[in-house]
């Protein structure tokens, strides 16, 4: 039986080699954020651009692509979500979804692996009201051997407030 520590302690291990990867592909990586190019920080927010045109045409799969075949969405509660098929399915649970913004705070690392913290802002339509929710979101860029980048790890945390007040997580949209 899994309890509630054993949750935490694998989720905060696989945070842990995360950024042990991270600092470990660079000896720089600490000092700034300055050691990714302009060109790599564009096509980063390009990436997050056509996050949001995939989720205003509702085509996921396009979504799921961007995330590389050993990647891992970890969400509150402690859940990780790994491998293509449930990424898909998360994606897909978020059909509700009428549009997104991805609002980039910060974006470091190397031509290698790029963090990027940030917020999400989802709209949905919920008994005929228009809602947002927002939530923190951390994402792990691993560039491809083809020179492309995609996604490692996605956390998102819990709600984060938006308007004044806290609403709920962003996975709560899914049914």
């Amino acid at each position: 039986m899994k309890t509630a520590y054993s949750l935490f302690r694998r989720s905060f291990a696989a945070i842990a080699v995360t950024m042990g990867l991270l600092f470990a592909s660079s000896s720089s990586f600490a000092q700034s954020n300055t050691d990714i190019s302009n060109d790599v920080k564009a096509q980063v927010f390009e990436l997050n651009k056509d996050i949001e045109k995939a989720i205003l045409k509702k085509d996921y799969s396009s979504i799921v692509d961007m995330y590389s075949d050993d990647a891992t969405i970890m969400i509150p509660g402690g859940k990780k979500i790994t491998g293509r098929k449930e990424i898909a399915d998360y994606w897909l649970n978020m059909m509700q979804v009428k549009s997104m913004k991805s609002e980039i705070v910060e974006l470091g690392g190397n031509s290698k692996m790029i963090y990027q913290i940030g917020k999400w802002t989802i709209t949905k339509m919920e008994n005929g009201v228009e809602k947002n929710i927002t939530t923190d979101v951390v994402l792990i860029w691993k560039r491809e051997n083809n020179y492309s980048y995609k996604i490692q790890l996605n956390s998102s945390n819990n709600p984060v407030a938006y308007q004044g007040k806290a609403e709920e997580p962003f996975e709560a949209v899914q049914p």
